[in-house]
């Protein structure tokens, strides 16, 4: 009886065991494989990756110059120029950026010329400080109609001179380009200097004058409590990321800026740089800046980025002005921005959709021949292929 107990039970029992591994079998197989990495305490699931990005296709069109000739083109007439210099240049916005170095930024010491050293920015400065007097507007600190009396009543006529007066050159102040016996030390000097020296004609017809522009940045002083340079870090340098812009007598060691030129019987003969000179333009040429540095603000402005669609509207008196705000508007919506100062020249030529740019900053040169230059090579680009 014992024995058929213990063989009714080793039955049963085997049946059991069949059953509990027959479940267990069906549920490994179900699930998904694995890849235990003997290296890691955790189960990792390979996942399937996706296929690798192809590089978009270059389109050429019958009649446009590819990319490689029209860098060679631009290439030819920078060295026809004699222009040593840094060059950035694009026909696809910041998708198509390109920078070209010519030359020496030390003759001396043959340091060459590098995309990211820094030039005296000259009148090219005027459009930065425009966009930060449209900050303002933006915020309801200032307005185009405010007068220049609310914050320097002692400027004869200054009761009928306006924010908008001053961006277009249309104010009536006339001003050399004096230089201090020695460099100003501070924002409130250069002010002083400034105030000391113009003369308020009340004949609002277009006379340019750096006076303009320092006097705006007196006023973005004054309407924030804050220096000229702390509200340029606020509003532009720092959200754009612009890294490679200074105060003339804030850059740092291990920055290259360039000494000045002049080609003469085929030799490239030193020119003196007057910092006093710098230190009297404040808000109209007092910044160094690299070409992609200024790349990065100038089509931020034109884009909207900076100060809005609407603002940048304001600011451009919607383009019917010839000038304005620092800019020059040339119709068929291409614009310029020229600036010389100790023997530096600075160009922004391109179009206001901001796909075509030209920036052009030279320690070696000729201002009206390199201007033209600057014109040559957005024909080149506006014939070319995307870059």
């Amino acid at each position: 009886m014992k024995r058929q107990q213990l063989i009714i039970a080793a039955i049963v029992g085997g049946l059991l065991l069949a059953g509990i591994s027959g479940v267990v079998f069906k549920q490994v197989a179900t699930e998904k494989p694995i890849h235990r990495d003997t290296n890691r305490a955790s189960i990792v699931v390979k996942k399937p990756q996706p296929a690798p990005k192809k590089a978009p296709k270059v389109v050429h069109h019958a009649g446009n110059y590819t990319k490689a000739q029209a860098i060679a083109k631009i290439d030819t007439l920078i060295k026809n120029g004699h222009i040593m210099g840094t060059l950035l240049i694009t026909n696809n916005g910041p998708a198509g950026v390109v920078t070209r170095t010519y030359g020496y930024a030390d003759v001396a010491s043959a340091k060459l010329s590098s995309a990211n050293e820094v030039y005296p920015l000259a009148s090219l400065q005027k459009a930065l400080t425009g966009a930060v007097v449209q900050c303002l507007i933006n915020q309801g600190k200032l307005r185009m109609t405010t007068p220049l009396s609310k914050y320097f009543p002692q400027i004869p006529y200054a009761q009928n001179i306006t924010v908008r007066d001053l961006l277009d050159h249309r104010s009536g102040i006339r001003m050399g380009e004096p230089a201090p016996t020695t460099v100003l030390p501070d924002e409130a000097a250069q002010i002083k200097f400034t105030v000391t020296h113009l003369t308020s004609t009340n004949n609002h017809a277009y006379a340019y004058s750096n006076a303009n522009f320092t006097l705006l940045a007196g006023m973005i002083r004054r309407a924030t409590g804050q220096s000229y340079l702390t509200n340029l870090k606020t509003f532009v340098l720092k959200p754009l990321g612009m890294r490679h812009t200074f105060a003339y007598n804030q850059i740092p060691v291990n920055t290259v800026d360039p000494e000045a030129y002049q080609l003469t019987s085929g030799d490239s003969r030193p020119v003196t740089i007057s910092k006093a000179l710098q230190s009297s333009e404040l808000g109209c040429g007092s910044l160094y800046s690299s070409v992609g540095d200024y790349y990065k603000f100038i089509n931020a402005l034109l884009t909207g980025k900076l100060v809005g669609h609407a603002g940048f509207n304001e600011l451009s008196a919607q383009q019917q002005l010839n000038y304005a705000a620092g800019i020059y508007y040339l119709g068929d919506g291409n614009i310029r921005i020229g600036g010389s100062d100790n023997s530096f020249n600075t160009y922004y030529m391109g179009t206001t959709s901001g796909k075509i740019g030209v920036v052009l900053f030279d320690n070696q040169g000729n201002f009206r021949g390199d201007n033209g230059i600057g014109y040559e090579i957005q024909a080149i680009l506006a014939k070319s292929d995307l870059f």
